[in-house]
C-alpha cells in the first residue's frame, strides 16, 4: 500500500515536469522494505544526477545541436574535446571555455526518495496500527 502511494506520488511529480514516463514506475514492496522500480534507465539518471565530464567521442564525429531560441537543428564538427578554446553558442556568439565539449552534468532531482518518504509519513498510522497488532500476537 505504500509503495503504491509512494509510485502515485512520484508520478505526479514527473508529471509536473512535463515528463510522460510515468508508466515506467512500479511499486516495489518486500518485509520491511519499500521502494519504486523503473523500467526507463532516465528516469534513475534524473533521480540521481551525475558529474560533468567532457564528451571525448565527439572527436572527428558531426553532432546535431538544437538551437533552443530557433527550434533549428545545425550539425557542429567536435574538434579538440578537453583542450581550451573558444565554443560557439546561439544567441551569446563565441565564448571562452577552459575545456570544449564538457558537458555541465545534472543535479540529483530526489524525486523518487521525497515520494517514498513522503508515503511513509502520510502511512505513519497505519504502520503504528499494524505494529500494534503484530506486538499483540494478532494476524494482519
Amino acid at each position: 500500500m505504500i509503495a503504491r502511494r509512494a509510485v502515485q506520488k512520484a508520478r505526479e511529480d514527473i508529471r509536473g515536469r512535463g515528463w510522460v514516463s510515468t508508466g515506467a514506475l512500479q511499486p516495489f514492496a518486500d518485509k520491511g522494505q519499500v521502494g519504486i522500480r523503473s523500467t526507463m534507465n532516465h528516469l534513475l539518471i534524473q533521480n540521481r544526477g551525475f558529474s560533468p565530464f567532457v564528451m571525448w567521442w565527439v572527436e572527428g564525429r558531426m553532432v546535431p545541436i538544437k538551437d533552443k531560441q530557433t527550434g533549428q537543428t545545425r550539425r557542429v564538427e567536435g574538434r579538440n574535446p578537453g583542450k581550451p578554446g573558444y565554443v560557439y553558442i546561439p544567441g551569446r556568439g563565441k565564448v571562452w571555455r577552459d575545456q570544449r565539449w564538457k558537458h555541465p552534468g545534472l543535479k540529483p532531482k530526489r524525486f523518487l526518495e521525497r515520494s517514498i518518504q513522503q508515503a511513509i509519513k502520510e502511512s505513519r498510522r497505519d504502520i503504528q496500527d499494524a505494529a500494534v497488532t503484530i506486538l499483540r500476537g494478532e494476524q494482519l
